[in-house]
């Protein structure tokens, strides 16, 4: 029986940093934090972009279902309707909105040397307890192959 050149989910997922990392989104949209997987670090209160998979396959065909979340702090003192109360657990849609497009346009339709990837969802808004992030879902296709 011949060996399979199987690409892991987290293969797969430092190919996806690797195309955000290449089209230089951490500098294209000012991203005060980093590229991570699976988890942002303990604390941040920065812009960071974590990957993490909900499912990949090992067919001849490889399928992954991968989330880019875009966490990016709150808005600081909204005005809640009362004089003196605010309200710190706003979402920066408008930020979220603004890098999550710019990912959305690097990712949608990327090929690479042996992958390509496609665009699932168009980013959703998501509560975390008192913090929000930004989450779009991406599909991941690799075509496995012999080895010689």
């Amino acid at each position: 029986m011949a060996d399979m050149n199987l690409k892991t989910a987290i293969g797969a997922m430092e190919d996806i940093v690797e195309v955000l990392e290449l089209s230089d989104t951490v500098i294209n949209t000012s991203l005060t934090g980093e590229i991570r997987l699976m988890n942002q670090r303990l604390n941040s209160d920065k812009e960071d972009i974590v990957l993490n998979t909900i499912v990949t396959n090992a067919e001849q065909v490889t399928e992954g279902v991968f989330n880019i979340n875009i966490h990016v702090p709150n808005l600081k003192n909204q005005s809640s309707g009362t004089p003196t109360s605010r309200d710190n657990t706003q979402p920066n849609i408008a930020r979220m909105e603004e890098i999550g497009r710019y990912v959305m346009n690097v990712v949608d339709g990327f090929r690479g040397a042996d992958f390509f990837l496609n665009l699932d969802s168009t980013g959703e808004v998501i509560p975390n307890g008192n913090k929000w992030y930004y989450n779009i879902v991406v599909r991941y296709f690799y075509l496995r192959k012999d080895k010689n």
